[in-house]
């Protein structure tokens, strides 16, 4: 009976043993998989991508290939132009803003204007000093619609003030949790259909297949997340 009992005891405790060496292998890996909750570490990130960004603005080494001048909506189809003949704006937030550095090493030349809690509504003023610096592009990426909803009429507005002479791609928004990426989205093709220079870069789609690129936020990208981004960016846009 002793002995009975005796090899039960061996029996579960190296049954706990077991189990606790398949928890830490469970937990580890999930560790390894899931992105950083460090909050400071974004707002570190945020904080220095935005200052590198107006150290840059302060310089006068990028001068635009090409300002056209704004014009009323277009009625023709236009000229799509060589991505890697023509310079490139973007008009962001802070998802963007994030992903500078990584969409620098792509296009070095590129004039990034990415700011935090950026709303569509004020993006035109953005675009009007842009262009009055000389650093509106014939390329114009607008990355703006996670902080909050928009009506078509604010989006033609900006458009129509891009005008036809610019190739004009905007990111349409993603968020795990993004209360306002439906309305947000559905708006922003309203306003691309309107447009026959104004093309749609699914990031919703894409996003959405890699939840290990974000921050716990489900919003922000992480470093692997922000390369990905970049990438993604650069596979969508048109070239000759």
């Amino acid at each position: 009976m002793k002995k009975q009992t005796k090899t039960s005891m061996k029996y579960f405790r190296s049954l706990g043993i077991a189990l606790l060496v398949i928890g830490i292998s469970i937990g580890a890996y999930g560790i390894f998989r899931a992105p950083s909750s460090d909050a400071s570490q974004l707002e570190n990130e945020l904080m220095q991508n935005e200052r590198e960004l107006e150290k840059e603005e302060a310089t006068p080494a990028y001068a635009a290939a090409k300002t056209p001048a704004a014009t009323k909506k277009q009625t023709a189809a236009p000229r799509v132009p060589d991505i890697h003949e023509s310079s490139i704006t973007v008009i962001g937030d802070s998802v963007f803003l994030g992903a500078a550095p990584s969409f620098k090493k792509l296009y070095k030349n590129a004039v990034i204007d990415a700011k935090v809690s950026r709303q569509v509504v004020q993006a035109l003023d953005t675009a009007k000093k842009l262009q009055k610096k000389g650093r509106l592009g014939d390329t114009v990426i607008i990355a703006l619609g996670t902080n909050g909803n928009f009506n078509s009429a604010t989006g033609q507005k900006l458009i129509d003030y891009l005008g036809p002479d610019r190739t004009i791609y905007w990111i349409d928004a993603y968020g795990r949790d993004l209360p306002v990426q439906k309305d947000v989205n559905q708006t922003i093709r309203r306003v691309a259909a309107a447009n026959q220079n104004v093309h749609v870069i699914a990031w919703s789609k894409e996003g959405g297949k890699h939840p290990d690129w974000f921050y716990q936020d489900g919003i922000h990208l992480n470093i692997t997340g922000q390369k990905k981004f970049a990438r993604f960016i650069k596979k969508n846009l048109i070239t000759e």
